[in-house]
């Protein structure tokens, strides 16, 4: 067997490697809460679940509302959009105006958490109420944001559920769920397969 890999094209580690090739991420919505008393929402692709246990992470950095309003709250919340709620999560990336303020996010429908202050993206699938607890890392100027997760919500028409093959996907096709594709790009995903776990396979 060949070891050159004649297909592979080396990139410029000089540069963005992140944009030379699609990946797929979840998108997800940050809550914050300003020292105005609004609320800030902003969409991240760079979030994940931190290990098995309730935590949670996301990359921020400090030229960010999203990051200062973390530390100094010391909370946030974590709402995963539906497909049809791609829109409305992309214009909460709008730029601010001159005065700092964000007016589409008047429009955001939203409703309260419960443990902590702040807000949900509403009718969002998935969501977290998270207790700030450090940031990780220096990865130039961005840092991994971890919280605890205090509460959780599921939408009852997601809740992972002890069915057929066939029964799983046919809720998948009902109710799809939304992927980030860096850099530019989305995708619904309506259809999945088991994965081929080895024989005894644990975690």
């Amino acid at each position: 067997m060949s070891d050159t890999n004649t297909r592979m094209i080396e990139i410029d580690t000089d540069l963005d490697v992140w944009s030379k090739s699609y990946t797929v991420h979840s998108l997800v919505i940050i809550g914050s809460k300003e020292e105005n008393g609004r609320y800030n929402f902003a969409p991240k692709h760079m979030a994940m679940p931190l290990g098995f246990s309730n935590h949670f992470g996301f990359m921020g950095t400090p030229r960010k509302s999203t990051y200062r309003n973390v530390q100094r709250e010391k909370v946030f919340t974590v709402s995963y959009p539906q497909p049809n709620q791609v829109i409305i999560s992309s214009l909460m990336a709008t730029r601010r105006e001159e005065n700092d303020s964000k007016p589409v996010l008047d429009q955001v429908p939203t409703i309260d958490a419960k443990q902590v202050d702040g807000k949900f993206l509403q009718d969002s699938y998935l969501q977290f109420e998270c207790k700030f607890t450090e940031c990780l890392g220096k990865f130039g100027e961005w840092e991994i944001i971890a919280g605890e997760i205090a509460a959780a919500y599921v939408h009852e028409e997601f809740l992972r559920k002890d069915e057929e093959e066939l029964e799983k996907n046919r809720r998948l096709q009902e109710h799809p769920l939304l992927a980030y594709l860096h850099p530019d790009r989305f995708s619904v995903i309506k259809k999945s397969n088991v994965f081929p776990f080895p024989k005894d396979f644990k975690r």
